[in-house]
């Protein structure tokens, strides 16, 4: 029986997301408030045409302030098909990339980072030099788990937030290494 599922997640902004798009809005302001007074001089010159040409201006910094703060609205896509897991990372609702494309069946461990039986190397990551993926909505939209795979001859701990569904499905394709936690 073949097994797919799909399961989007929205990442929530935290705070390096927040401060980010006030730094944007910030340098916005102070660039329209500068094309304003340029705008003014130029006025006082006799230049006629520096007010459209700087309103203009003022729009197009405003046009790629809104721009780049969508960038930081991102969601991840989980599809599993059979033994293999692929995750999408969606910017803006527009852009879509190929984050992970990884098959179950070679995963050394996938548990919950609070399970405290399973979890060393989630526990154990900073002294491995392992790298980390937060593949992730935030901790307040579910149990996190972790997949410990080695990928491209690097060791790498996948932190994901499956379904009770694709756990199960999980489960079957890894039967010696996927732990569910039961709280």
């Amino acid at each position: 029986m073949d097994i797919f599922m799909e399961y989007m997640i929205k990442r929530r902004k935290d705070t390096k997301d927040k401060l980010l798009i006030a730094g944007i809005i910030v340098l916005a302001s102070i660039v329209t408030l500068l094309l304003f007074a340029l705008m003014m001089f130029m006025a006082t010159q006799g230049i006629s045409w520096a007010f459209s040409i700087g309103f203009l201006c003022v729009a197009f910094a405003w046009y790629g302030a809104i721009l780049l703060i969508s960038t930081r609205n991102i969601e991840w896509e989980y599809i599993l098909t059979n033994n293999y897991f692929d995750v999408d990372k969606i910017m803006a609702k527009k852009g879509r990339k190929r984050v992970l494309s990884i098959d179950f069946s070679e995963a050394a461990a996938v548990a919950a980072v609070e399970d405290n039986d399973h979890n060393h190397a989630y526990r154990n990551r900073e002294q491995s030099g392992t790298k980390v993926l937060d593949l992730t909505g935030g901790k307040e939209l579910g149990e996190v788990y972790f997949i410990d795979i080695q990928v491209e001859g690097e060791r790498k701990l996948v932190l994901f937030q499956p379904t009770s569904k694709m756990l199960d499905a999980i489960k079957k394709a890894n039967p010696r290494n996927v732990f569910i936690y039961q709280q």
